[in-house]
């Protein structure tokens, strides 16, 4: 993970331009982050991870200035030039009204490629490795908290049809975002193999440690069935999760099959 991460700040990972504060920051762009739910920007077609590069000729260069362009267009048509995939695409759009002001209902973000020299790019790779090691800690928890009867948390997880599917939707946006989702991907599923559940490296870890305070042999037929029944646990999940999946990415999937044959 560390090393990705170290190999992707030199050659540039894509990050907010606010969090970057403009240092080694490159190709500033204005991206679409949400799409809400019955306004115009979802009825022309937008999606998340579009690239807005212009309205009506004019080049946009930061989010302020697409949304002074807009506050005094409602009811009026607007040609979007984005960038998608690499492909440039144009949408009609007749601007809709948010709180008295002009809006297409879409959030956006300044965003570029954040570089570092290579002696910076370690030390930066450390820090966003631990920032990502806390918010994964926080989800298990609130993942754990949520199944032992706790409040909803929001926070959702896939299995390989998922991951397959988000794998090909970071490589559609670039080698940067692919790169960026292997780290994370890697360190996400170091943690889980350290969790304390048999059949993962991190039971096994567990029962060594306890057969070390009891001064007893490892391997025992206890701990054996133990891992057994969690191997068992493990794969249930690993089906259902695949299952719920399959649902919820059928039309993403369809679309693969489709260009594939």
């Amino acid at each position: 993970c560390i090393l990705l991460l170290t190999f992707g700040f030199i050659i540039g990972f894509p990050s907010m331009s606010k969090e970057a504060g403009g240092v080694y920051l490159s190709q500033p762009q204005v991206q679409i982050s949400q799409i809400l739910k019955g306004y115009p920007a979802e009825i022309a077609g937008l999606a998340p991870g579009d690239i807005i590069l212009s309205i009506d000729g004019v080049i946009m260069e930061n989010s302020s200035q697409i949304r002074d362009y807009l506050q005094d267009k409602a009811g009026k048509e607007i040609v979007l030039k984005i960038n998608r995939n690499n492909q440039l695409e144009e949408k009609k759009i007749v601007v809709g009204e948010i709180d008295k002001v002009g809006a297409i209902g879409v959030g956006i973000v300044d965003v570029g490629l954040v570089r570092y020299p290579p002696h910076l790019a370690f030390w930066q790779a450390l820090k966003t490795s631990w920032y990502w090691l806390e918010m994964i800690f926080s989800a298990v928890k609130a993942l754990i908290n949520q199944l032992f009867g706790g409040a909803k948390s929001g926070v959702d997880f896939a299995g390989p049809v998922g991951i397959a599917v988000m794998t090909g939707q970071a490589a559609k946006l670039g080698f940067v975002y692919l790169l960026q989702f292997a780290a994370l991907l890697s360190l996400n599923l170091g943690i889980i193999n350290l969790l304390p559940f048999p059949a993962l490296d991190g039971g096994r870890i567990g029962f060594i440690m306890i057969a070390s305070l009891l001064g007893k042999r490892e391997g025992s037929k206890w701990e054996n069935l133990s891992h057994n029944i969690g191997f068992i646990l493990l794969l249930i999940l690993v089906i259902f999760i695949t299952y719920r999946d399959l649902i919820r990415y059928s039309g993403a999937m369809w679309e693969i099959f489709r260009k594939i044959f």
